[in-house]
């Protein structure tokens, strides 16, 4: 039997990329499926998309950074469908700015919706994931196992889902609830994938090297199988599991390497155009 066939799972950030694949991953194996996101056009586009390929889908506009929201879209979840088997943390915010200029509010928009934004959903999701014995994934990536240069505010946020995953895994061990989380590496994104800047600006996020990105559905079934076989923890891509064993074998030539590289970038920022 399918591990996903007739179970209700919450996705967050799913209106796009990597959420929205996992959601048609998940909805194929058989699964009814709670989208979310902020902007109500690409939250209403990606429903009527997955209902026009035969999905069982709802989308739910809600802030994930707010536990009123949070709780309302389990709320909408429940009448729905009865139950919530599977709760996936994947909104977040990045960024791409160094913090003796990136202001305040910018700098807590990022963190919150990288940690609070995970702790709300489960939060709120407690109570019926007991009753399923069902699974949460907080999304990370590796930011999560090293914090990268221009992205403080994202990487304290990722770092912190690694210590709520942790805590959640023994406090509730008791309860069957299966916590894992997956440490996400260079992913496939859409180009009208945005970051912010030092002012709270939204950019396009930079291209990266094609042979270090994962494709969106790579990446979506191996989270599939973090539920599917209830793993803890999971390093993604040939590159991510690299850069892993590097930092616990030798975390000073990685530091050594990162502030290298960030010297020359901002060497090349000084120089005339």
């Amino acid at each position: 039997m399918s591990t996903f066939k007739n179970k209700v799972a919450i996705i967050t950030g799913s209106s796009q990329g990597i959420g929205k694949t996992l959601a048609i991953e998940m909805c194929k194996k058989g699964a009814s499926v709670v989208l979310n996101g902020r902007t109500a056009s690409k939250l209403t586009k990606t429903q009527e998309e997955l209902k026009l390929l035969g999905h069982n889908v709802i989308a739910i506009k809600g802030d994930i950074t707010s536990l009123k929201d949070c709780k309302r879209i389990v709320d909408k979840t429940i009448q729905a469908f009865g139950q919530i088997d599977f709760l996936i943390n994947n909104g977040s915010i990045t960024m791409q700015d160094e913090i003796d200029c990136i202001e305040t509010e910018a700098f807590e928009n990022v963190f919150r919706s990288n940690s609070m934004g995970s702790f709300f959903p489960t939060k709120a999701a407690l109570p019926f994931l007991k009753k399923t014995k069902g699974s949460v994934i907080f999304i990370s990536s590796l930011a999560g196992l090293h914090a990268m240069p221009s992205a403080s505010g994202y990487s304290m946020g990722k770092m912190a889902l690694s210590s709520l995953w942790q805590s959640l895994s023994i406090e509730l061990s008791h309860t069957g609830i299966h916590f894992g989380i997956c440490y996400l590496s260079f992913t496939q994104s859409e180009k009208e994938k945005t970051m912010l800047t030092a002012n709270g600006n939204s950019i396009p996020v930079p291209k990266r090297p094609n042979f270090i990105l994962q494709p969106q559905k790579t990446v979506a079934k191996s989270i599939m199988q973090v539920i599917k076989y209830r793993k803890s923890k999971r390093v993604f891509s040939i590159f991510g599991k690299f850069v892993a064993v590097f930092l616990r074998f030798f975390p000073g030539i990685v530091m050594r390497i990162m502030i290298l590289n960030q010297k020359k970038q901002q060497n090349h920022a000084l120089e005339p155009v």
